[in-house]
């Protein structure tokens, strides 16, 4: 009898402990992502990461590393960008084109724009024919013409853009 009333009670707690599946924590780290909740992601990203420790070849370990980045675009854009440009040097066969715009256009979202236009540029080194990093570029020209960040313009003249 008072194994069942333990066992009734473990299991009673163990939502309340949180998710240890790296799976789970990613997808509650997108969630959090998508509705704004940066530090909530951040959060969620960071514990998955803990679960999985130095597993990158689990597919999970990409995902909620590149979801951590770009929670932290919005919260501290200085850790986003070292973070990913780590990461891009580390695995440069894991991380694309797509990676790189999808960072950035974080950053930029955030009005991080040193930080989005530093992370655009490795990524046209790595990536100079790419359709979307160059759609980026003009993106973001076009977002730091609207704000005023003429620091922002030059740099993105130097990748190329036409704007101004």
């Amino acid at each position: 009898m008072n194994l069942r009333i333990l066992a009734a009670f473990a299991l009673c707690l163990a939502p309340a402990c949180g998710s240890s599946d790296p799976a789970e924590l990613t997808d509650q780290g997108s969630k959090a992502l998508n509705s704004g909740d940066y530090e909530g992601a951040a959060k969620s990203y960071e514990k998955a990461l803990t679960v999985l420790g130095s597993d990158t070849s689990n597919p999970e370990w990409l995902r909620a590393k590149l979801g951590s980045v770009k929670a932290h675009a919005h919260t501290d854009a200085t850790k986003a960008k070292s973070d990913f440009l780590a990461l891009a040097a580390a695995s440069p066969s894991k991380v694309t084109d797509r990676e790189y715009s999808a960072v950035a256009g974080a950053l930029g979202e955030a009005k991080h724009f040193k930080e989005a236009i530093e992370v655009l540029e490795a990524g046209m080194k790595s990536n100079p024919e790419s359709v979307a990093l160059k759609g980026l570029r003009d993106d973001l020209g076009k977002r730091a013409e609207s704000s005023g960040d003429s620091g922002a313009l030059d740099a993105l003249k130097g990748l190329g853009y036409g704007g101004k």
